[in-house]
């Protein structure tokens, strides 16, 4: 958010620094009609673009929150304009997000280029989740969109794996001697231990005489 919002040269900018310095393919930016001429600018300099429209989370303030859109025939109607617009500025897909199934399946319909939906059916061209949502890579207690089905309890496996790992850890069991450590020849910790012994002893005789010496 505030990348590419201030005016499609500025938006233009900041597309070339993600393709030449992030090393990525595509840029994609949130808004329907309002943002045709940016991405015309931006498809006009030869980098791709993903378009979003529907509900668009870095405008969820002007939109009273993560509200869905489309839920009457006005909006749908603007939803399905703002798809038209941003297809004929040069966007290659559409992320259509928290849009009733039947418009998002008419959005789809409508248009040339595919649409990748999160939230609004099955009959978008594609689906995406967020990865931490769908793998279930977070604590309890935290709230969900309606539209997130989780796959996995990534969060629930980390924690039986830290929590035995800190058992075995306090009860001595790993790591395991010969298993989880590095090898040494013998001979070689021998002459080891027995250099460490013999500093010792001189370090000792060190201090002692330092000793008797400050004691005179």
């Amino acid at each position: 958010m505030g990348s590419y919002e201030i005016s499609p040269t500025q938006a233009v900018s900041t597309a070339i620094r993600f393709i030449k310095t992030g090393r990525c393919h595509a840029v994609k930016l949130e808004g329907g009609a309002e943002m045709a001429p940016t991405i015309a600018a931006i498809t006009a300099a030869g980098i791709p673009v993903l378009a979003h429209i529907g509900l668009t989370p870095q405008r969820q303030h002007a939109l009273s929150g993560f509200r869905v859109q489309g839920k009457t025939a006005a909006s749908a109607a603007s939803v399905l304009a703002d798809a038209r617009a941003v297809q004929d500025a040069g966007a290659f897909a559409v992320i259509v997000e928290c849009v009733p199934a039947e418009v998002a399946g008419v959005v789809t319909r409508e248009l040339k280029v595919p649409t990748i939906g999160i939230g609004a059916g099955a009959g978008c061209s594609g689906q995406v989740l967020v990865y931490v949502d769908m793998a279930g890579y977070f604590p309890p207690g935290r709230g969900l969109p309606k539209f997130v089905k989780r796959y996995g309890d990534v969060w629930g496996e980390a924690v039986r794996a830290v929590e035995a790992y800190g058992r075995e850890v306090k009860g001595r069991v790993y790591p395991v001697a010969g298993v989880h450590t590095y090898p040494i020849a013998r001979d070689e910790f021998e002459r080891f231990e027995r250099g460490v012994v013999e500093e010792g002893r001189r370090r000792r005789g060190d201090e002692a005489e330092a000793e008797a010496v400050g004691g005179k």
